[in-house]
């Protein structure tokens, strides 16, 4: 059995790497009084599922009997980097979107929902009202910025902002 997990968070979110995951790296920022640096002009949407929600599918998953199965774990319903940011709270500075980039992510779980029984129990508000709780977590997160942002994409435009679809 696979499981696709589309865009997880929840308390603990990393922030390392060039493509840390979105709450981590916009939690350390409201931390640190900074503007959350948003990607494009934000419209983007993801499809975010809270952890308990991903814990909740593998348990389903492991007590069933179903083999060679693939299933998308989400929450069905994506929302925009910029609702995120009006949920949180804060100024805003944009950065350039990355190649590649893709508009939303949305995972049909209509295959989970009906051969698991599983759907989201966290709705996005209150998963942001979670991470809110446990913002300390973050404080000694790397804090992003749009210089640190760049050097750690140059690469990607580089190689693929000329990269041509197949």
């Amino acid at each position: 059995m696979s499981i696709r997990i589309f865009n997880a968070y929840g308390p603990r979110s990393s922030t390392r790497g060039a493509y840390g995951a979105v709450f981590g790296v916009f939690l350390a920022q409201k931390l640190a009084g900074k503007p959350y640096t948003v990607v494009g002009d934000g419209t983007q949407k993801r499809d975010f599922v809270f952890a308990t929600d991903v814990a909740r599918a593998f348990f389903a998953a492991a007590e069933s009997d179903r083999r060679q199965e693939i299933y998308n774990l989400g929450a069905g319903n994506p929302q925009s980097v910029n609702r995120l940011v009006e949920l949180l709270g804060g100024d805003v500075v944009h950065v350039p979107k990355r190649p590649g980039e893709p508009d939303c992510t949305w995972a049909d779980i209509a295959k989970i929902r009906k051969q698991l029984g599983w759907q989201p129990q966290v709705s996005f508000e209150e998963g942001v009202s979670r991470m809110l709780q446990n913002i300390d977590y973050w404080r000694e997160a790397p804090l992003w910025d749009p210089k640190s942002i760049d050097n750690a994409t140059k690469t990607w435009f580089k190689f693929l902002s000329h990269a041509t679809p197949s």
